[in-house]
């Protein structure tokens, strides 16, 4: 099971999973947080601050150090990555397909709109590498298939994450 991602310059690695991989991100979200400066770019509403905040003990220092954007359409996406500079800070694209399964917009749309993210995606690793995590529809479709193909073939290496069952956490009284 990967608990940690490591961007690399010059490429970015994409993590496929249930949703239940969202706590495993956020977990890497704020120990990527802990080295450095980090860009999240959230496709999907999936960022959750308290779970993060959580993951890096509540040191400010390291939540300071994250910066979230929200995207709500796939058109708001491929806005959020236009609007990115590229700069020498890692990123991490959470749920990317998620506004993609949206069938009121036309499949050959939906590829344009991809597309041109993958180009965004290319232009931001050039100085820092990132990760971009996705999910399976909630019902299955060849034009899910074809999305998931068109990010797949950009992505520098592509990891299959099975979910686990969390152990339970303690209850916090204070």
């Amino acid at each position: 099971m990967i608990t940690s991602i490591e961007p690399k310059v010059g490429s970015w690695l994409l993590l496929v999973g249930p949703r239940s991989i969202n706590t495993t991100m956020l977990t890497a979200i704020a120990r990527l947080g802990e080295h450095g400066a980090l860009r999240v770019l959230d496709g999907g509403n999936r960022f959750n601050a308290y779970t993060v905040a959580r993951a890096a003990r509540g040191r400010p220092e390291v939540l300071n150090r994250i910066t979230v954007s929200r995207a709500f359409t796939c058109y708001q996406v491929l806005s959020l990555l236009e609007s990115t500079p590229a700069i020498q800070v890692p990123f991490v694209v959470l749920d990317m397909l998620s506004t993609f399964y949206d069938e009121a917009v036309q499949l050959g749309e939906r590829k344009r709109i991809l597309r041109a993210c993958i180009e965004h995606l290319r232009r931001l690793e050039r100085l820092a590498g990132g990760a971009v995590s996705i999910h399976p529809p909630a019902v299955p479709s060849p034009a899910a298939q074809e999305l998931w193909e068109l990010l797949r073939a950009s992505a520098a290496d592509t990891y299959f994450v099975e979910s686990i069952a969390p152990a339970p956490e303690p209850l916090r009284l204070f």
